[in-house]
This record gives C-alpha cells, sequence and structure tokens, in this order.
C-alpha cells in the first residue's frame, strides 16, 4: 500500500510541474508577437511588433481603453512602477503609438491617448486575448463548479504561501 506522503509528493511534482508550463507558456513573448505579426496589415506595425515587449503592450491597452489617463493611474491599473511605466509610454511615444498632451494650467500632469496606429494594435491585441480567453472558458467549461472552486481555493492559497 503506497504511503499518503508519496502520493502527497507526486501531486506536488504534477502541481509544480504544471505551473512551470504555465508560466513559461504564458512568458513566452514570442508567441503572441508572431500572432500579432501574422494579422497586423500595417507595414510600420509589423517592423514595430518584434521590438513591443508584452508589458508595452499591455500599457498601450490601457491608455487605449481609458483616453486621457495620466501615468499614475496607468501604475495603479497594472500593478507597476511609476518608473516602469514612464519607460514603457516613452518607447510607446517613440514609436508614435500614443501621444501625451498637458493642459495650460497645470503642466504637471502628462495625459496619455492612442494614436490611429496604436489603436489598430491595441485592438488587435484585445482579439488576441479574445481568443486565448474563448480557449479558457471552453477548458472550464468542461468541469463542474465545485471542483472549479476546489481549484481556484487551491491557488489561491498556494499563491499565499510567501
Amino acid at each position: 500500500m503506497p504511503d499518503i506522503n508519496d502520493d502527497l509528493l507526486q501531486l506536488k511534482n504534477r502541481i509544480e510541474k504544471s505551473i512551470y508550463r504555465i508560466l513559461i507558456s504564458e512568458s513566452d513573448e514570442d508567441q503572441d508577437r508572431l500572432w500579432l505579426t501574422e494579422r497586423v496589415a500595417d507595414h510600420r506595425l509589423k517592423k514595430l511588433v518584434p521590438r513591443l515587449s508584452i508589458s508595452s503592450l499591455h500599457v498601450l491597452d490601457v491608455i487605449y481603453m481609458h483616453d486621457g489617463i495620466i501615468g499614475i493611474d496607468i501604475a495603479r491599473e497594472m500593478g507597476l512602477t511609476k518608473g516602469a511605466v514612464s519607460k514603457i509610454t516613452r518607447k510607446l511615444l517613440e514609436q508614435g503609438l500614443i501621444r501625451k498632451t498637458q493642459l495650460p494650467d497645470n503642466l504637471k500632469e502628462i495625459y496619455f491617448s492612442v494614436t490611429p496606429l496604436g489603436a489598430e494594435l491595441a485592438e488587435l491585441h484585445r482579439l488576441f486575448h479574445q481568443e486565448k480567453d474563448q480557449k479558457a472558458m471552453e477548458l472550464l467549461a468542461s468541469f463542474d463548479g465545485p471542483s472549479l472552486e476546489i481549484v481556484a481555493d487551491f491557488l489561491e492559497k498556494l499563491a499565499s504561501l510567501k
């Protein structure tokens, strides 16, 4: 009869391997870039996409969804530092994907909005996520609610082990 600790150790190893595979695939920016490059129509975007980080695409998406947003609100929305947002927005400005404006009576705050080129890329990036979300929903639909509750509870507890 197998020992319960051996069974738990095997399950722990399966879970760790699966989480590792998920993290590797989620951070595989090449897959995201390839998908975007294959579908982008504008030749300028075809040249830009390989040079964009996934964080840049997500910042672009936040700006697209919240026209006229300021840097601190982008940082809050994404859980990034103000410095990281500043660096990303500087690159997006240089690439012509966003523009910045300031109010004449408040030169301290910079408001960001997307350019038409940025809007095109943001829309395409949203389609990419819709496709991924649809596949995830199909997978989730193959499980019953109580099973998914167990998985969600487990992952939340695992994340808080630190």
